[in-house]
């Protein structure tokens, strides 16, 4: 019994030369897509520009309350000239974050209290004022006057 199993014939490749060369082709064709590809100079100092920049933002930065500063990293924003808008744009924009802000709050504070007195909100929304307390008022009694005088008999 032999122990070569292979069914090739002496001196012939286990693979033809057209299939090996599609395989280079392919091989190198991949491996020139994939390569990590090194940005230019001009792409490296701009980045290191804009690390610099970022980094003195974050350094300048006010400190919050407790101390500490803002969470995650600061990106500094770009001058006017740089991000198209001009400074009363960006008031504009400042004072309607401010709005929008305490709109929130007060839509916050007003969904907390009527999910800790429904009946209170319920009265405050039909008329009733703070001072009621939501219990039921018993209706008027009206008094019958001019009647025949068989009404009770």
């Amino acid at each position: 019994m032999t122990t070569d199993s292979s069914p090739l014939p002496e001196g012939e490749p286990p693979v033809p030369d057209d299939v090996w060369d599609r395989f280079l082709a392919d091989s190198e064709r991949d491996i020139r897509a994939t390569a990590p590809k090194e940005p230019s100079a001009r792409a490296r100092i701009v980045a290191r520009r804009l690390r610099e920049e970022d980094e003195k933002a974050a350094a300048e930065a006010p400190r919050g309350r407790f101390g500490r500063r803002g969470r995650g990293p600061v990106r500094a924003a770009p001058h006017g000239w740089r991000s198209g808008t001009t400074d009363e744009a960006e008031r504009r924009l400042a004072r309607r974050r401010l709005v929008r802000g305490a709109i929130g709050v007060i839509l916050a504070v007003l969904v907390v209290l009527i999910l800790l007195s429904p009946g209170r909100a319920w009265s405050l929304v039909s008329g009733g004022g703070w001072g009621h307390n939501g219990a039921a008022v018993p209706a008027p009694v009206a008094t019958l006057t001019g009647s025949t005088g068989s009404a009770g008999q």
